[in-house]
């Protein structure tokens, strides 16, 4: 997979947090300076997710997850975590928001990880973001990344969850299950019951919970409404 042209937002949104962490009080925290920055992009250039999306690890906590700053569209000035236990996604939608969920950590002394949000920002660029999905979804080698993205989606466009929902990965079709879960609707309830019919019992009971999710907040509203 060929790397994206890097906008110059991205770029600015990395000198952005160069010039901050070398002006503001950041110590105590994880987060790198400018020099261990451009080390660590060395050390990590080749990592697939950080080369198509011109990732910059942000912070080094002692583990093998990482706070990185995504510089290439479609989503450009995001920051993406990085678990190499799973669950990767764009958690922050700014350098900004980042840095400041790092000061509220510091402060309460606990983790950065406490301050993400469940449901991840939805990448401004949607057009794009769905095209570079089915790009990467051409390629088997290239469809991990893919779940990575997923989370990013807003989930209105009915036609790529559907081919999201068939796909023979049920890692693909387990993470729109997981955020259908998250964002339940009626309009979303098709999508649900087709992860839910799939093959791998993974994808498919993941399906179920994003049904019964909906049933539930269904059963919700018309209680609301009776009251």
């Amino acid at each position: 997979m060929r790397e994206l042209f890097e906008k110059p937002t991205g770029q600015q949104a990395l000198q952005a947090y160069i010039e901050r962490i070398e002006r503001d009080d950041f110590e105590g925290t994880a987060l790198l300076a400018g020099a261990d920055v451009v080390r660590w992009n060395e050390a990590m250039r080749s990592h697939p997710t950080l080369k198509l999306l011109g990732g910059f690890v942000l912070d080094d906590p002692g583990t093998s997850n990482h706070h990185v700053l995504l510089t290439a569209e479609p989503l450009a000035g995001a920051v993406l975590y990085l678990n190499h236990d799973g669950d990767t996604r764009v958690v922050f939608a700014s350098v900004e928001e980042f840095l400041e969920a790092t000061k509220k950590a510091r402060s309460g002394e606990c983790d950065v990880e406490d301050f993400h949000p469940r449901i991840s920002p939805s990448a401004p660029d949607q057009k794009n973001l769905t095209a570079l999905i089915r790009q990467l979804l051409a390629s088997s080698e290239d469809d991990d990344i893919a779940v990575q993205l997923i989370p990013s989606l807003d989930l209105a466009d009915l036609d790529l969850l559907r081919e999201l929902a068939l796909h023979g990965n049920f890692f693909i079709a387990e993470a729109i299950a997981i955020e259908i879960a998250k964002r339940p609707s009626e309009q979303l309830g098709e999508i649900a019951a087709l992860c839910a019919g799939h093959a791998h019992p993974q994808a498919s009971n993941a399906g179920k919970r994003a049904l019964a999710t909906k049933e539930q907040r269904r059963l919700e509203s018309e209680t609301r409404l009776q009251e």
